[in-house]
């Protein structure tokens, strides 16, 4: 019986509390400054060493020939656990994490290619509203 008015008590009380859930994507939470996000390349400062690529836990990165004859990553967003290890480990830091966590697509083709890691090619979603 005790079992039951603990139960009871837990009820009552989370009646009077906020939800924990957000009506995406009408509103957004906050994240902070330090968030790992979506990785973008500058393709300027990468020397195709590909020690990303070897470091990558979940093989979520490829290297593909550009038409400049350099080879540069791409990123499979299917198979990317945002772990920050191709961030670490690449030497004249052109690979980088941005704020933008909330990544979406219309098709299943979750693969960005080189030229579509370009810091210029990710933007935020506009007309919505974050979380403070």
């Amino acid at each position: 019986m005790s079992a039951h008015l603990k139960l009871f008590v837990v009820a009552v009380k989370n009646l009077f509390e906020r939800p924990w859930t957000v009506r995406w994507p009408e509103e957004r939470r906050d994240y902070g400054d330090r968030v790992r996000g979506f990785i973008v390349n500058d393709r300027s400062k990468c020397i195709s060493c590909q020690l990303c690529e070897a470091v990558c836990p979940a093989k979520a990165i490829k290297f593909h020939l550009e038409e400049n004859g350099k080879r540069y990553p791409g990123i499979d967003w299917g198979r990317c656990i945002l772990c920050g290890y191709c961030v670490d480990a690449c030497p004249t830091g052109s690979l980088q994490h941005t704020t933008d966590v909330e990544i979406t697509w219309r098709d299943l083709n979750t693969y960005r290619k080189p030229r579509e890691m370009e810091p210029t090619a990710v933007s935020p979603i506009e007309g919505t509203k974050s979380l403070v």
